[in-house]
């Protein structure tokens, strides 16, 4: 009965709201176009409906819809995205909630259009892109709010809330979760409702109050029983095993955890199935089953890598660190560290955590649009005065801040290169003192890590300290946004720097093999920053089995990437060449380009030849210089064995 009126609402609102339509063809619906309208109501079931049965009817939507209007079009874009999205395909869900996206904008119908945001938002949240999930999950609330469509803001309140919970805003998350709760507690059934539910079941158990989580999902368990949805019990089930696990109940948590993985299986959601995984890793580490953990984990990595969910992934890499850790396994428990880094670093760069704030505001801002017009004319004889002190307030404060950050960032910037100067003495030191390779690697291990939990958390609290002052405050000046810039992209540098120095530590020795992967991809990735330079990369095959000491390694790399950036900066080139070979015992690299040269002979030559000049002289090596107005070249020899003190 409720498919019978829904299916009878959106046709009677496609038929309205279709303003291209003459009025001769007003109410004049197909038989075919009935069945593709039909047809997309499906979605809304697709927690009972396996994937196949969803692709099903998303072919059979498509081909009905082929030659119809673009709203029908929409339909079938939009139920295509529904089965991608059921299997974790998440990308080529995204392309076709997109599709739908537009095609609903050209129809004009308001509620494929909120369908629509709604669905390209949940790819955002299923890839860890939160700032762009609330910005499309708020733009989807104000429509189905224009229209008052309970369902719509409910379903819209639930999913933003979820937003909130992954980033740990609990507070948010509970009132966004209980706002669609209230909204639907006429329609308990509804699978919207048992949505939010299920979330605020697992934020109140996130909260520590197990008692009323417990509550929720019991009355969860019955309603989907009632409705025999066993993937809709399985999100209960999965919050009550949670819930036992945390109160040292580890049987029940070990049955239920089992019963979500069988239900998540059978209806091929990866995303759920790497979560029972890593679920059940989990439960595994608290009882000190190492072996089954470290297989789980495992299982949990492979299925997130396959649907690129860089948040979650994150997550298991950082349970696969602490196995090992328990188990102290400290060089693999640093590389998972390494890879819970990466992972974390890449969402950093992507999103900006401001502005989770920021979408936030926008919402607050706009639903309040309409009672400030009504006061719009008595605020007028105020604004102008009340601007102008603003604007005061906004320039001082602003100023305090940004010589506060400057000062700060100068402060921590000369910390940090004192640090290092420091542990690299010490380094050197503890390694002469070392008796055995394995103390050796144990020390490594902790100096790296402290540089990177310690000095590259800063530096990353850094970045996010600049970009808060950018799109936290309306910086209006283009000099101070500048500066900011410039602040950000040198702290990025050197946390570049800080990753080149850790990889070359945990290294007793490296091979050329490695260096070529490591020289490979600083050039790929200048080709990416300047694509009007041909860049040219030779090294022999016979090099590969030649094995350099750590500062060899890093003397080398640091010198051809110095010589690299300078061309890039100076020379005007329109070629780089890199040209590494063996010659007799020694490392021969030529660096050429066909850039404007210039006079090294009555020049000081800068700090930038200083280094190169050094670096090679402190492993033994060769450094000279040749530069005219077709160009410069830099040879460079290295012994392949020497022994540096």
């Amino acid at each position: 009965m409720r498919n019978a009126l829904a299916l009878f609402c959106i046709l009677l609102l496609l038929v309205s709201c279709n303003k291209e339509k003459s009025q001769s063809k007003v109410g004049n619906i197909t038989q075919n176009q009935r069945q593709i309208a039909k047809w997309y109501l499906y979605r809304y079931d697709v927690a009972n409906l396996s994937v196949d049965t969803i692709t099903l009817y998303a072919d059979k939507i498509e081909k009905a819809a082929a030659n119809e209007p673009a709203a029908y079009q929409a339909m079938a874009a939009m139920l295509r995205g529904t089965a991608y999205g059921n299997s974790s395909s998440y990308e080529l869900a995204f392309k076709n909630y997109e599709k739908g996206l537009q095609l609903a904008k050209k129809s004009k119908v308001d509620t494929l259009v909120a369908v629509g945001l709604l669905g390209v938002g949940n790819y955002y949240k299923n890839t860890g892109n939160f700032p762009k999930a609330l910005d499309y999950f708020y733009k989807s609330l104000k429509i189905y709010e224009q229209i008052n469509s309970k369902i719509g803001i409910a379903y819209a309140h639930a999913h933003i809330g979820e937003v909130f919970q992954q980033r740990n805003d609990i507070d948010a998350a509970i009132e966004n979760l209980k706002i669609a709760l209230k909204t639907l507690e006429h329609n308990k059934s509804n699978h919207i409702y048992l949505y939010a539910a299920h979330n605020l079941a697992n934020v109140i158990g996130m909260s520590g109050d197990f008692k009323g989580a417990l509550a929720i999902d019991e009355e969860g368990i019955r309603i989907t029983d009632s409705l025999h949805s066993p993937r809709l019990k399985s999100t209960f089930l999965d919050n009550k095993a949670h819930c036992y696990m945390f109160t040292n109940r580890i049987d029940s948590a070990k049955y239920y955890f089992t019963e979500c993985l069988k239900i998540d299986i059978a209806s091929g959601n990866k995303k759920q199935i790497a979560d029972s995984y890593s679920n059940l890793a989990n439960l595994a580490m608290y009882q000190k089953d190492y072996p089954t953990a470290e297989d789980n984990i495992f299982k949990s990595i492979n299925l997130l890598k396959q649907i690129k969910n860089r948040h979650n992934l994150a997550k298991s890499y950082d349970i696969l660190a602490d196995i090992y850790q328990s188990q102290g396994e400290f060089k693999k428990a640093f590389n998972a560290h390494k890879m819970f880094y990466d992972e974390w670093k890449l969402l950093i760069d992507e999103k900006k955590e401001a502005a989770l704030a920021e979408y936030k505001i926008v919402y607050d801002t706009q639903k309040k649009e309409k009672q400030l017009a009504e006061n719009k004319v008595l605020l007028l004889q105020n604004e102008a005065d009340s601007k102008q002190k603003t604007t005061t307030i906004v320039m001082l404060s602003l100023l305090i801040l940004f010589l506060g950050v400057v000062g700060v960032l100068i402060q921590r910037q000369q910390r940090f290169q004192s640090n290092q100067r420091e542990q690299e003495f010490q380094l050197k030191t503890a390694i002469s003192q070392i008796e055995t390779q394995n103390k050796l690697q144990q020390q490594r291990l902790s100096i790296s890590r402290d540089l990177h939990d310690n000095i590259g958390a800063q530096l990353t609290f850094i970045i996010s300290s600049v970009d808060t002052v950018k799109y936290g405050f309306d910086v209006e000046y283009t000099k101070l946004g500048n500066r900011l810039d410039t602040i950000s992209d040198f702290t990025k540098s050197t946390i570049i720097e800080l990753r080149d120095t850790i990889w070359a530590m945990n290294n007793n020795e490296i091979s050329f093999e490695d260096l070529r992967a490591r020289i490979f991809n600083f050039i790929e990735k200048a080709k990416i920053a300047k694509e009007d330079i041909q860049f040219k990369f030779n090294i022999d095959d016979n090099l590969d089995d030649i094995k350099l000491s750590s500062i060899q390694g890093i003397n080398i790399y640091r010198t051809i990437q110095e010589a690299v950036n300078n061309t890039i900066k100076y020379a005007k080139a329109t070629e780089i060449s890199i040209d590494v070979k063996r010659n007799n015992a020694k490392i021969e690299i030529e660096i050429n380009d066909n850039g404007i040269g210039f006079d090294y002979k009555n020049t000081n030559g800068g700090n930038g030849l200083i280094n190169m000049r050094k670096r090679i002289d402190d492993i033994g090596g060769k450094f000279t210089l040749e530069s005219n107005k077709t160009g410069t070249k830099i040879a460079i020899e290295v012994p392949e064995n020497y022994n540096i003190d």
